[in-house]
């Protein structure tokens, strides 16, 4: 697991997600799927947030869209930690 912080615009205080989640490709998967399967969103959503998904998302605002404002912005993050400037990336690896 590697933690990540990070803000939500407009919303006081930081949040916390799992990148590792948040890259996978089953979580991907998953959340491509969500029209088929909705409960796996959900699944997800509790993976990639800690099981803190409903706190997060109440938060934020209690809504779908706010689910998806959650989501970007943790993606976001997790793309900044993984910069061209990140060990994770400049090793070719992707290995710590």
């Amino acid at each position: 697991m590697t933690e990540v912080t990070f803000k939500v615009d407009g919303v006081d205080g930081e949040f916390y997600c799992d990148a590792d989640e948040v890259r996978s490709y089953k979580t991907s998967k998953q959340l491509a799927r969500g029209d088929e399967q909705p409960a796996g969103v959900f699944d997800v959503m509790e993976r990639i947030f800690m099981g803190e998904d409903e706190a997060y998302i109440e938060r934020v605002g209690g809504s779908i869209e706010d689910m998806n404002k959650l989501v970007n912005a943790a993606i976001e993050a997790c793309k900044a930690k993984n910069s061209s400037t990140s060990p994770q990336t400049s090793n070719g690896t992707g290995a710590k």
